[in-house]
């Protein structure tokens, strides 16, 4: 089965100049892990996920405690009281995106797409066709493609 066959068309992008506070707020209300942020012609520029904008936090603060660490997210990612400053505010996704992100083509084998998942650490993949971004591909794409079509491959089937 090939990429083209499971993945996402027309995914949410952004571009380099959207605020940290709408990224927040697409990957929140979306649901989802990842936005990939392109250029006006639809050049994937680089991916801006879940994980580098709590790594961001994290970093920042460097808490002791999981308890002090939740605090700090919540209060320096999330909400903000009017009298602190926010330490978001003017951040921008071409400046918190990972640059030179891993991709696959629409024609790739969906066994190329999951060896690149895993060796990278990432949870989705832009789809690329001659440099444009064409859609996204996840780990939960994967899943339902051998959910829906379990014959199509055996990943647990020993190679003897």
């Amino acid at each position: 089965m090939q990429v083209r066959d499971l993945m996402t068309r027309d995914p949410v992008t952004v571009g380099p100049a959207t605020s940290v506070e709408a990224l927040i707020d697409l990957l929140v209300d979306k649901g989802i892990n990842g936005l990939p942020v392109v250029d006006e012609f639809g050049r994937v520029l680089g991916m801006v996920t879940t994980g580098d904008l709590i790594h961001r936090v994290a970093d920042a603060h460097v808490p002791s405690r999981d308890s002090i660490w939740r605090e700090s997210l919540y209060k320096s990612v999330f909400r903000h009281d009017d009298s602190e400053p926010n330490p978001a505010e003017g951040v921008t996704a071409g400046a918190v995106m990972s640059r030179n992100p891993a991709y696959v083509l629409p024609s790739d084998d969906m066994a190329v797409a999951a060896r690149l998942l895993i060796e990278h650490r990432v949870k989705s993949l832009p789809v690329l066709d001659e440099e444009r971004l064409v859609g996204m591909v996840s780990r939960l794409d994967l899943l339902r493609c051998l959910r829906a079509h379990p014959g199509c491959c055996n990943p647990f089937k020993r190679q003897d």
